[in-house]
């Protein structure tokens, strides 16, 4: 096939959104690194290789896996340090469970797995012969939020937005932290405003702020008619806190009445409940989108002026108007999803847009038990979303036995059942907020624990966003000239503790100078 034809061919396909374009629009490997993303089992010594789609590889279906204390795969590259070269090695790297906690995670005894405390830690070093050019070792456990949220719960999710030169998360608590400080690493404070906020927002579940243009706004979810007439009433709110943030607001004297700033709302049945609104203000097009639901999720584009609904509903009927809101992401029923057992639930979603694509996330499963983030992708807001295999998040899929998602976030370590993320960039990285819980309830009605505030960095690899860790090194011709013409071998062994597992996929090799 001519570069023409393959570069008109990818295009097409790249339109269509279709997952082939993925596998076909990736960096090209160099030919001197055999099977880098281990679909088969050739190359590379004292390898092991497992197939999970839980762990949501970076690229394939499969990657290597290392056990803990010294597991260690290599390969002599065809690699040669050559005058005037410079290489640059990249792996992708994660912590993961067991064989046993996936059995444990499926089984139907429902008894599901807690996580484990285990540090992880994974070793990329390239060497000519016993003797070390250049390595990187790098921690895989996610880290645990320090200051406030270990004190106080953080119920429906991780929702950030900086203002005023702060970080500001808003869920069940109310956090800041000074934009100086690293997001991951360095403590939050509890708001000054934190009851101000509470009283503001009291009982009103999930929530999200956004800012559009200059004007700021929480929305709120409602759960029970404030009159007492209607049953199964969910609705859709939003409140208005003013001031520059540096670090606090001025909220409401008390949570909106039933038809004060009513985005939406639905009675009488759980078809779809209105809650867990996640607004995106697409500063690109400046135009204002929200996902929401229970049951099933939508997403609706609202007026970016007054933060209602951009086209008015004729009747409180929601999904009867279809051109309003897009059906965008099904459960499955019936136990067919083997992940969440007999909770076929999904619930807190957020839709996020990066470059071309529109990228939809939603809470699947038992929020004490089996919750996970999964995610599709879109070139519309109004979807279709699919994920990486194509099938649409509203069409089941007969081999999956469920309707069509892909894995983002599931247990990890310490931290398990991750739920309602919020995405948000600062400069080139983006970052994830989430609640997660340490200890699931369990069969014997153990109590479950709180939700916690989590925050874990976000790459983007083939136009999908992965949790994955790149861990990359260097090395230059130039500091090794006796060695020129000798073969480099790519060692890769987890460090971490007896029974940590690591896994590593998509393994890529470029030669800097070439690009400089």
């Amino acid at each position: 096939m001519s570069k023409r034809i393959f570069n008109g061919l990818l295009s097409v396909l790249l339109s269509m959104n279709n997952p082939l374009a993925t596998a076909w629009s990736q960096e090209t490997h160099n030919e001197s690194i055999r099977n880098p993303s281990f679909e088969s089992d050739n190359g590379w010594h004292h390898l092991r290789t497992e197939s999970n789609e839980y762990y949501a590889p970076v690229h394939g279906t499969r990657y290597a896996v290392l056990n803990g204390s010294g597991a260690k795969i290599e390969q002599e590259t065809s690699l040669q340090l050559s005058e005037g070269k410079t290489f640059h090695v990249t792996i992708w790297a994660r912590s993961i469970f067991d064989t046993n906690h996936s059995q444990q995670l499926t089984s139907p005894t429902q008894d599901y797995p807690d996580g484990s405390n285990e540090i992880s830690r994974v070793r990329l070093e390239l060497r000519i012969g016993n003797k070390s050019l250049a390595e990187n070792e790098a921690g895989m456990n996610p880290v645990e939020i320090l200051g406030a949220p270990q004190e106080f719960s953080n119920d429906d999710g991780g929702n950030v937005w900086i203002d005023g030169g702060y970080r500001h998360a808003f869920s069940e608590s109310r956090f800041v932290q000074n934009l100086e400080h690293d997001p991951i690493h360095d403590p939050w404070d509890i708001a000054p405003d934190f009851e101000d906020y509470k009283r503001a927002q009291e009982d009103h579940g999930a929530v999200c702020p956004v800012i559009i243009r200059d004007r700021k706004l929480l929305y709120v979810s409602t759960f029970e008619d404030p009159e007492g007439e209607l049953e199964e009433y969910h609705a859709i709110q939003f409140i208005e806190p003013t001031g520059d943030g540096s670090p606090d607001y001025h909220w409401p004297p008390s949570p909106p009445e039933k038809y004060e700033n009513l985005v939406l709302s639905h009675a009488g049945d759980e078809e779809i409940i209105a809650f867990d609104p996640y607004v995106f203000f697409d500063e690109i097009d400046q135009r204002l989108w929200m996902a929401w639901g229970g049951n099933f999720i939508a997403v609706t584009e609202l007026n970016p002026i007054t933060g209602l609904l951009l086209h008015e509903q004729e009747n409180p009927e929601v999904m009867t108007h279809e051109n309003i809101h897009a059906r965008v992401a099904d459960r499955a029923t019936d136990q067919q999803d083997i992940w969440t057992g007999d909770n076929q639930w999904i619930e807190g979603a957020a839709i996020y847009r990066k470059n071309d694509f529109w990228y939809l996330f939603a809470s699947y499963g038992s929020l004490m038990e089996s919750y996970t983030i999964r995610m599709g992708r879109s070139r519309d807001p109004m979807g279709p979303y699919v994920d990486k295999d194509g099938i649409a998040l509203t069409q089941f899929n007969k081999q999956k036995r469920r309707f069509g998602n892909s894995f983002f976030l599931g247990d990890d370590r310490a931290q398990i059942v991750p739920g309602h993320p919020h995405l948000w960039e600062e400069g080139e990285q983006t970052f994830v907020g989430y609640d997660y819980r340490k200890s699931k309830k369990r069969v014997d009605g153990t109590e479950e624990s709180r939700d916690i505030f989590g925050i874990r960095k976000v790459y983007w690899k083939h136009d999908w966003p992965t949790i994955w860790t790149p861990i990359s090194v260097s090395i230059s011709a130039e500091q090794y000239p006796a060695l020129l013409g000798q073969q480099i071998i790519l060692s890769i062994e987890n460090t971490g503790d007896p029974d940590s597992i690591i896994a590593v996929d998509n393994i890529s090799c470029s030669d800097v100078t070439q690009n400089k």
